[in-house]
């Protein structure tokens, strides 16, 4: 029986929905909305015991069940009442999107991504993308256009990290490899076997990440069908007393921050009915106020788990909608494990337009483009800067943090310093003062990087003059930041015109006690000392000088945050950094004097501890980073090879397994590079390639 019904449908969509009869007879109703047509329905035709489809997806059920199946499926679904109208819509050219609204929560527990007919089957057709969606909740809270990036994820592991079981550090290596080969577009946190709920909270809280991937176990409890996802802390066995269970009834409470999308790629033992794991678990994480949830609706073999979210998140990488997404990890588990049925596992439940689950969008300055990195060697090799997760968040949103208005920061100066437990030459502090460039590069900032370890230009006026010495003094340090912050290899130039005022102050105040009367004409420096002899008690030449170069800063800024990074902050003079710059650059812009400008300081511990004042740590935001702890060493070197595109294959671990055993406490951020030699696909990789 054919029966009329109402309901809005997106362009380009088609929506089929499940539901039980409303006239009081027993049974469901199929209703069918597509664009330009009179919505429809029909009566489900009939189906099996459910409990015999759902089990043509587990471990040893062949093909030509799964076949049946689907077939079964299809003619209950389209094959009755509704199969003219669904013929007559697909004759019309297939609909770009699909989605199956699953109503009655025992139904949800079929496998209906194995809808076959006329020998294909339908969720693995190229010219259509199917997904199970409800409706859009008009309560909900709405979901911005576009989300300024970068993507925020994040990992958690359920069980130790000494657990391979379920080969997690793989899976996450798989994941850094197909979303940070491309640094700043995507911050990337791990949470391992948190001790519990509170834990896992906290984390989520604070880092309020897009997207919450779960890697574990999944089961249904003990006499009950509500599903749970369990953990096991590091310090308890594998099924010690104080391993805990995440309770779907659970998860509308267990955050303030909602994330956009859940992916559960948990396996489960057994199955809950009548709620189901895409009904129960998948479900609360949608009602809690996520937009899509990708779940698992049976036992996934770890390698497959894996393929999984390699192709995945390649896809989500690569600004496609997370239905596309899923439809391509479809087909790459179809291809890796054909005739199995593991491709038809993924289930995607969404809450509304799939394209808008992750709007996640980059905005560069309006004269520069993502292109432009690949200019920039020391961002291309960013896709080598591993770990350091915590470190990249602090300094990341010490000066642009993504949860609070764009008009500015509380602290506009950080302080990236390092020291080396083990005296090692390097700890890693440029490595992430680029990954932070690049990061607020791509939301809209202004960044300049300058090396004060380099030699500055000679200057044609001055002659041989302007010696160069490694220490430098407060005057050579401002020369050489235009110098580099004008440069064409910079991913933002400066304008040279904007220090032409800067340039006739230098010019005036080198020799001369005062500026002249009247307006000074923008002009090129002559590069001429300065000269202390000159009698100024109080220092004022220096700091007018110091003050016009505040201004050409934010001049040349053109009312867009600008962050000058200042490398090798030790290579300037103690005395000219403490006695005029700290005074005259660093504080004003520390205090907020000096908008919209942002500054990073980047030297070792030893030198800026005794250089920076504590009067004014309030003011400024330091970060630190040391060596790597050995027990990091094969979980980062997996996301080393990862992110080069070299597969970790068991001669590779086995190496890397020798390596580790040879470490001390601690390991050189600079030991991944010099094992090129003895692993050369890692120095052969192509990083601008991720780029293109």
């Amino acid at each position: 029986m054919v029966r009329g019904t109402h309901t809005e449908v997106r362009t380009g969509e088609v929506e089929l929905r499940i539901a039980p009869a409303t006239d009081g007879s027993p049974g469901y109703v199929v209703h069918l909305s597509a664009q330009d047509r009179p919505p429809i329905s029909a009566d489900l035709g009939p189906l099996e015991e459910t409990g015999e489809l759902t089990k043509v997806l587990e471990h040893g059920a062949d093909e030509d069940e799964r076949e049946q199946a689907g077939e079964h499926l299809y003619l209950a679904l389209l094959g009755g009442a509704l199969a003219q109208e669904w013929m007559s819509v697909a004759a019309e050219g297939p609909p770009r999107r699909i989605s199956l609204e699953v109503e009655p929560p025992e139904l949800r527990t079929l496998p209906w991504e194995l809808l076959r007919h006329q020998g294909r089957w339908l969720w693995r057709r190229p010219e259509a993308v199917w997904r199970r969606g409800c409706a859009a909740d008009s309560q909900a809270a709405a979901v911005p256009s576009s989300l300024l990036g970068p993507l925020r994820v994040l990992v958690v592991i359920c069980t130790p990290p000494h657990d391979d079981r379920l080969l997690a550090e793989q899976e996450l290596a798989t994941i850094s490899g197909a979303l940070e080969r491309s640094p700043g577009r995507t911050y990337l946190d791990v949470l391992d076997a948190p001790a519990d709920a509170a834990v896992l909270a906290e984390r989520i809280d604070k880092l309020r990440p897009h997207v919450v991937h779960y890697i574990g176990h999944g089961m249904p409890r003990a006499g009950r069908g509500s599903p749970v996802l369990a953990f096991t802390p590091a310090e308890a066995g594998p099924s010690g007393p104080d391993t805990w269970e995440l309770e779907a009834e659970a998860i509308a409470d267990l955050t303030l921050w909602k994330p956009l999308l859940v992916v559960l790629n948990a396996c489960h033992s057994g199955r809950a009915d009548p709620a189901d794991w895409v009904g129960g678990m998948a479900q609360a994480f949608l009602d809690a106020g996520a937009r899509a949830v990708v779940s698992m609706q049976d036992d996934i073999a770890s390698q497959c788990a894996v393929t999984f979210s390699h192709t995945f998140y390649e896809a989500l990488g690569a600004d496609r909608p997370v239905d596309e997404a899923v439809a391509a990890a479809r087909s790459e588990l179809a291809r890796r494990a054909p005739r199995s049925g593991v491709w038809a596992l993924p289930v995607l439940l969404t809450c509304g337009d799939p394209q808008s689950v992750l709007p996640i969008a980059f905005a560069p300055p309006p004269t520069a483009s993502v292109q432009d990195i690949l200019r920039c060697k020391q961002y291309v090799d960013l896709g080598r800067f591993v770990g350091r997760a915590d470190e990249r968040r602090q300094a990341w949103w010490a000066l642009d943090n993504p949860g609070q208005s764009a008009d500015g920061t509380d602290r506009p100066v950080l302080v990236i310093s390092g020291h080396s437990q083990a005296n090692f030459a390097r700890t890693g502090k440029s490595w992430l003062t680029n990954w932070c460039l690049i990061t607020w590069f791509l939301r809209g900032h202004r960044v300049v990087s300058v090396n004060l370890a380099k030699r500055p230009a000679p200057s044609a006026q001055a002659g041989d003059t302007n010696v160069y010495t490694k220490h430098k003094d407060w005057l050579t340090t401002l020369r050489l930041i235009r110098q580099e912050a004008t440069s064409p290899e910079q991913l933002c130039p400066l304008p040279a015109q904007a220090f032409g005022e800067f340039n006739a102050v230098v010019n005036h105040l080198v020799e001369a006690p005062v500026l002249p009367n009247g307006t000074l004409e923008p002009a090129d420096d002559e590069g001429r000392r300065f000269n202390d002899e000159i009698g100024d008690p109080y220092d004022r030449r220096k700091e007018r000088i110091v003050s016009a170069f505040l201004q050409a800063l934010q001049k040349a800024s053109d009312g867009r945050p600008l962050v000058v990074a200042l490398d090798h902050t030790e290579s300037i003079m103690q005395g000219a950094f403490t006695q005029v710059l700290y005074r005259w650059l660093v504080r004003p812009i520390a205090y907020g004097q000096a908008p919209p400008l942002r500054l990073i300081l980047v030297a070792p511990d030893s030198w800026v501890g005794p250089t920076l004042p504590e009067t004014d740590s309030h003011m400024i935001t330091r970060v630190r980073v040391g060596d790597f702890d050995s027990a990091q060493f094969m979980r980062l070197a997996r996301l080393y090879g990862s992110r080069l595109g070299v597969p970790t294959d068991d001669t590779v671990v086995k190496a890397l397994e020798g390596i580790h055993q040879a470490l001390d406490q601690h390991f050189s951020v600079e030991l991944f590079a010099q094992l090129a030699g003895i692993l050369p696909q890692w120095g052969a990789a192509d990083l601008q390639e991720a780029w293109r």
